[in-house]
């Protein structure tokens, strides 16, 4: 199996080499992991579905997977983000464990479990499903009590691989000989400003600095004590034997978290550092910099979710690999991914035909079948499934004013969508959801158009009220013309006017649309039919 010649993808070499590095472990446990401080944006997705493609990708391999994601959830609170309600309220538990602070909203018992639960359900249209583990509850229970322990035990060690990477980026400050790898909160006013003590056992003294409180903690007994985020992460590397983990960039430079934690859980932990990929950023077009939850307004997977198919979407991410940065787009960008991502489909279902092309429909065979929520594999030389394109879809949603329904039936009846197949049905509803909520707030305007709701009339010149009669006459023999109908009706009525259509079209559309262009006429009176467009056209004829 890792010799499948239809294993092409990045997600596959990743899973080989973790499987080469981990020969006899089962399952092949997977991870990612992210702390909600704010919004979880699409920036921080790409780590996750990094993850969900490695493991697809060692389960086509044979592999037991485990998907495992943590909710860093015991992190201190240190930045009211923008645009949340009653900041200056939120702002008195700066310090705090996320876990502890309230939600501001008021619908979830944390302001850390209002961004997970929100993530989380963000996840389940794309079929990414992980076991979600929640931080603050797995340090309070005491279930890392072997792993505190054991990182005090060799506090010496951590400090000097720790120390060494200070050295490395130029760091004045070094740890002194006296510190221990804690963290945590004071158990009175839940602040993380402590100074620790430990026994040479399982109990470790804190004494507040900022209410001065003094507590001892019986580690196997749990409670508000957790180790700092460079020791935390290989200690978790070895409570959950992780085989696989991404990290962004900031993680992946020398001197940098990875480093030191592929030290420390080799020296302290008896483990071997996950196979790892760094990633780099996702950025929004438009805007400058790195995506933060703090500055607000950020772009959600839901928010995607409402311009971007599932499948669209999972293959956007699946296109690039994890170290290339691409934008996610908004604008007439959109239409041409669509279009992209259709011409993918249709190149993954061709034959193979023993030309240099196979390389490349076996690569767009593999990405497509990742980027399948339910993960099904592509048959070459099959029919690819239908996709109605973006571009004559959003004229006809325009037509019908966003009414998707009508605009299925007006397919239907032009033999476009296949007849008595549910599954097209329900792709072709999905796109039209999709396409229509950018047209609503994101196309350009001249992208965008409507039929008149009330008609004008027009005073015209004899050759265009004479063509215009003609289409009225046609619309009024032919109320529900197909594209193909109203097309050679228009071809036989401008024949005779002068300058064409050229000159006689902006006439019917200012009648229409009141611009004086738009989509395709015979797409426009085939799709609105002779009942909406005649009482448009016929005030300028006098009636």
């Amino acid at each position: 199996m890792p010799d499948a010649p239809h294993l092409v993808h990045w997600a596959d070499h990743a899973a080989r080499r973790t499987l080469a590095a981990h020969p006899d472990t089962s399952p092949v446990v997977v991870a990612a992991g992210i702390t909600p401080s704010g919004v979880v944006h699409i920036g921080n997705f790409r780590e996750v579905i990094t993850v969900d493609f490695v493991a697809r990708a060692l389960a086509d391999q044979g592999a037991e997977v485990d998907f495992l994601y943590s909710w860093d959830d015991f992190d201190v609170f240190r930045k009211v983000p923008k645009d949340v309600p009653d900041p200056e309220a939120l702002a008195e538990h700066l310090g705090r464990s996320i876990a502890d602070v309230p939600d501001p909203w008021g619908c979830h018992e944390s302001y850390a479990a209002h961004h997970v639960e929100t993530f989380e359900a963000s996840l389940e249209p794309l079929g990414i499903r992980p076991r979600f583990v929640r931080q603050h509850r797995m340090y309070r229970s005491g279930a890392y009590a072997a792993g505190i322990r054991r990182a005090l035990e060799h506090a010496e060690r951590i400090r000097t691989i720790l120390n060494d990477a200070r050295r490395t980026h130029g760091a004045k400050r070094l740890l002194p000989d006296d510190w221990l790898p804690l963290a945590g909160f004071c158990d009175a006013c839940g602040r993380d400003d402590l100074v620790f003590s430990w026994d040479g056992g399982d109990r470790v003294t804190a004494r507040c600095n900022r209410c001065g409180h003094t507590s001892t903690t019986h580690l196997p007994d749990g409670g508000n004590l957790k180790l700092p985020w460079r020791v935390d992460w290989p200690m978790r590397w070895a409570h959950e034997r992780v085989c696989f983990e991404p990290g962004g960039k900031d993680h992946s430079s020398a001197g940098g978290s990875y480093d030191t934690a592929r030290r420390i859980v080799a020296e302290v932990y008896d483990w071997t550092a996950p196979e790892y990929v760094g990633y780099d950023f996702v950025r929004i077009k438009g805007e400058a910099g790195k995506i933060s939850s703090s500055r607000g307004g950020v772009v959600t997977v839901a928010d995607c979710l409402e311009i971007y198919e599932p499948e669209v979407l999972r293959w956007i991410f699946a296109s690039y690999r994890p170290n290339t940065e691409f934008q996610i787009s908004f604008d007439l960008d959109v239409l041409k991914l669509y279009e992209d991502y259709d011409r993918a489909v249709r190149l993954a279902h061709e034959a193979e035909d023993g030309s240099r092309s196979d390389k490349k429909r076996r690569m767009a065979r593999r990405t497509l079948q990742l980027s399948r929520v339910d993960h099904r594999p592509v048959e070459p030389g099959t029919s690819p499934p239908y996709l109605p394109a973006f571009r004559p879809l959003s004229v006809a949603l325009q037509i019908f004013d966003g009414d998707v329904e009508a605009a299925l039936d007006f397919y239907r009846r032009a033999e476009d969508l296949p007849p008595d197949d549910p599954a097209a049905a329900e792709r072709f509803r999905s796109r039209a959801r999709c396409i229509w909520n950018w047209i609503e707030r994101f196309a350009p305007d001249d992208f965008r158009y409507r039929l008149r709701t009330e008609p004008v009339a027009r005073d015209l010149e004899p050759a265009h009220r004479e063509a215009l009669a003609r289409i009225v006459a046609f619309l009024r023999d032919t109320p529900r013309p197909t594209e193909a109908e109203a097309a050679d009706a228009l071809r036989g009525i401008v024949t005779n006017v002068p300058g064409g259509g050229r000159a006689f079209y902006p006439v019917v559309y200012d009648l229409l649309l009141g611009r004086d262009r738009g989509p395709k006429l015979s797409t426009l009176l085939a799709a609105a039919g002779g009942k909406r467009i005649v009482p448009l056209l016929a005030p300028s004829l006098g009636e």
